[in-house]
């Protein structure tokens, strides 16, 4: 199918003050959702930028890239949740959309930086005040972070130790997570409301972190919320996050870090295996649900670890 040719006159404005002047009509061959089609279309030139200007590609927003705005943002959607390889498998399958792996990976990227320039415009506006809450009271928000280590090309870990390993094979990945607490379940404890959680991630520092899921809350309405809670597992970033931006916050470890946290300190003084560390931890855990953090605490202290350099985790496990 061939789109025909969009003449506007001998000559149009070529935005920088000069005029271009029509020269021919180039054809392009574009895949749209449905299938490849050509594109006739004036080409005008200005001799005084030397640049060449395409005023239906524009329009069509095709502008340096073969691929319709629905097949872009298909490949998008694949290649953010899958291999490049595997998304382009996959739009061939149950698109007929045929494309390259490395085409799946480019637009991705292209469209990924354009998403987080908008994103960076609206995290500045959210520090600078200028944000308007999407609802008018929040009776319970709660703010999830955490982070999580993603394996990464080798150029990605340059000059970086790893945990265990002289040169590190993973970078961080922050994530986080809003969502509003308004109901309790049979037992009476907190129900997250059905579709409230929106997220953010990014591999970035905590001071960068701590500004996108600040904004995130600002957009979630924090700032007009009674109550706002913030879930981590403790670590020293999360908790500089919360006095940055959440200085209100009730900081909670939630119970899946803090169980974690029980299960290494039990291991260690008990060892790996066993009746004494299995009955325990089942001790602790039991405590720990009924919210009997104080008993916890106190066994924990009672603890006689019989190598001296556990010691220090279970005062960091206490803390």
């Amino acid at each position: 199918m061939l789109i025909q040719r969009d003449h506007r006159g001998a000559r149009i404005p070529c935005g920088l003050g000069h005029e271009a002047e029509f020269t021919d009509y180039r054809i392009k061959t574009v895949t749209t959702v449905l299938s490849e089609i050509e594109i006739k279309r004036a080409y005008y030139h200005c001799a005084d930028c030397q640049k060449g200007l395409i005023p239906k590609d524009k329009d069509l927003d095709i502008e340096n890239t073969s691929f319709s705005p629905g097949v872009r943002r298909m490949m998008a959607r694949v290649g953010a949740k899958e291999s490049f390889e595997e998304g382009r498998g996959d739009l061939e399958e149950m698109a007929g959309v045929r494309v390259t792996s490395k085409e799946v990976g480019r637009v991705s990227e292209s469209i990924g930086s354009q998403i987080e320039r908008i994103s960076r415009g609206e995290r500045d506006l959210a520090m600078e005040g200028k944000v308007i809450p999407l609802f008018s009271s929040v009776p319970k928000l709660y703010i999830a972070i955490d982070g999580t280590g993603v394996p990464v090309v080798p150029s990605e870990t340059e000059g970086r130790k790893g945990k265990q390993t002289p040169i590190a094979k993973t970078r961080e990945a922050k994530l986080g997570c809003v969502f509003t607490q308004t109901q309790l379940d049979q037992k009476g404890l907190p129900l997250r409301d059905e579709n409230s959680t929106t997220y953010v991630g990014a591999i970035e520092t905590a001071e960068e972190f701590g500004k996108r899921i600040y904004a995130e809350a600002v957009r979630r309405g924090v700032t007009r919320a009674q109550k706002v809670i913030l879930l981590g597992d403790g670590a020293v970033w999360i908790r500089g996050i919360g006095d940055d931006h959440f200085p209100n916050a009730i900081h909670v470890v939630d119970l899946f870090h803090a169980l974690e946290h029980l299960w290494t300190i039990g291991k260690l003084v008990y060892g790996p295996t066993g009746e004494e560390v299995t009955r325990w931890f089942k001790k602790q855990k039991d405590e720990l649900r009924e919210g009997d953090v104080t008993k916890v605490i106190a066994a924990i202290k009672r603890l006689q670890p019989q190598n001296s350099s556990v010691w220090g985790e279970v005062h960091k496990t206490v803390g």
